[in-house]
């Protein structure tokens, strides 16, 4: 899913499968519905097997919540939710569950961390749409500057990451988690030069502003952000993706494996659109890291096979 500039959109876009309708509204449950949550990502396919009064004990809840449950996440009935539940497994069995099996804390809190990773990253495919992430990488690839502005404890990560991963391609890159260095960044963009910026919420104040000022000097805005936000209204280009978020503070939030996702698409596009420029980069970079005993693994010499249904490079 995407909006651009003008555009409106719902805060919460159709789901595309069943379990990701039960991830995208998982807060909004219920405390009794999110226990038959818990139990139905155990084992999906488990799920599919067990009676409406099997589930329900289970998740030490009555029949009627395990109705309210299905009802909630788009299903008319308990049958109707094991043959939707039935049907998201025949076709995408092999992202929804591992083979290993714990008996153990430490294991179940593994798999409970990685294989929410693992959905939030399909969700985020689930909604991407190609066409706005190829106007961002022409937009990245093509800038004299790129300058990054996150705040909070996520986003603020994510753009060093971000910034990682692009300027070892050789485009002066920098980042800016403090909301008045935001806005000065911003206040010396021109044409020519990008501003992106990375909110989950997309209701920074600061982020905001920042990009606000770097487009009334010209400079083009990118947003990696929920659709229908503040900061999605004030964007050239809006990379629109809505994860939904838990209620367990001590665990990882969804939505930054779906934006470290992105941003190493984006990345590899723009490396792909520079061509010899960022390999000469990328070269030097190896070259001195190998100087000083650091190994890594030789690549393949050639990634343009990645973006060949792009087309033809310029």
């Amino acid at each position: 899913m995407v909006q651009r500039r003008g555009e409106k959109a719902s805060e919460q876009p159709p789901a595309i499968d069943i379990v990701s309708r039960i991830e995208r509204i998982e807060s909004e449950l219920s405390p009794s519905e999110r226990r038959v949550a818990v139990i139905v990502g155990r084992d999906y396919e488990a799920a599919t097997r067990l009676t409406i009064a099997d589930l329900a004990k289970k998740a030490k809840v009555s029949q009627p919540t395990v109705t309210r449950f299905c009802r909630s996440v788009g299903c008319g009935s308990f049958a109707e939710f094991k043959i939707r539940l039935a049907t998201t497994l025949t076709v995408a069995s092999a992202y929804l569950k591992s083979d290993r099996a714990f008996d153990d804390d430490i294991g179940q809190l593994a798999q409970t961390i990685m294989m929410r990773a693992a959905g939030a990253v399909r969700e985020c495919l689930d909604q991407l749409d190609t066409k706005t992430i190829g106007l961002a990488i022409d937009a990245l690839a093509e800038s004299r500057r790129i300058d990054l502005y996150g705040q909070g404890g996520g986003s603020a990560a994510m753009i060093e990451d971000a910034k990682l991963r692009l300027f070892r391609l050789g485009i002066p890159v920098s980042a800016y988690s403090d909301g008045h260095q935001q806005r000065m960044s911003a206040a010396t963009l021109k044409p020519g030069d990008t501003a992106f910026a990375i909110s989950n919420s997309g209701r920074s104040k600061p982020v905001i502003e920042a990009i606000e000022i770097a487009r009334s000097f010209g400079a083009r805005t990118i947003v990696l952000t929920r659709p229908g936000t503040p900061l999605a209204q004030v964007a050239d280009i809006v990379i629109a993706i809505t994860i939904a978020e838990g209620d367990n503070v001590l665990v990882p939030t969804p939505s930054r494996y779906a934006h470290l996702a992105v941003i190493d698409t984006l990345a590899a596009g723009v490396a792909v659109k520079l061509g010899a420029k960022a390999r000469e980069a990328l070269r030097r970079v190896r070259y001195t890291l190998a100087r000083i005993g650091i190994a890594i693994p030789t690549p393949a010499t050639d990634p343009t096979p990645l973006m060949q249904a792009r087309g033809p490079q310029e």
